[in-house]
């Protein structure tokens, strides 16, 4: 238990700062998933994707940059490039969830919202041990 506390401690800050650029995430994305389908009258499958992209997008400058700013061990293309490799898959899970429960019957909000729920974890870890590469010295990370 005491390994795992630590391991936390050391994940703290970064998952800290994570959520809050998640939580902007969620704003960027069903704000404009909502203006392009309730404004622009876009249906939800084309909307969502250009969501779901430009808070993609949103999340990795500010991720880059405020997160994990210390973590450059890579070149910035090469870092955008690994984002985006971690996104398509919670952005795939996050759209297929959407479209699914909006097929459903549950309303493009909510099912969105459940959609960027079930990507943030694999998002945060990916991202936190690939992407940046954060190594913890001293740390068993197995």
């Amino acid at each position: 238990m005491p390994e795992r506390l630590e391991k936390f401690k050391v994940l703290k800050p970064y998952l800290g700062k994570f959520s809050l650029v998640g939580i902007s995430g969620i704003f960027v994305n069903q704000g404009l998933l909502t203006f392009f389908v309730s404004v622009l009258g876009w249906d939800v499958s084309i909307a969502g994707v250009l969501a779901i992209e430009l808070s993609i997008l949103s999340n990795f400058f500010l991720n880059n940059f405020w997160t994990w700013k210390n973590q450059k061990e890579s070149p910035f293309f090469n870092r955008f490039l690994k984002y985006h490799a971690v996104t398509i898959i919670s952005g795939g899970l996050n759209y297929l969830i959407l479209i699914s429960l909006t097929y459903l019957g549950l309303h493009y909000f909510i099912a969105n919202l459940i959609g960027i729920g079930a990507g943030t974890v694999v998002n945060f870890i990916f991202n936190h041990y690939w992407t940046f590469k954060v190594k913890h010295q001293g740390i068993n990370d197995a």
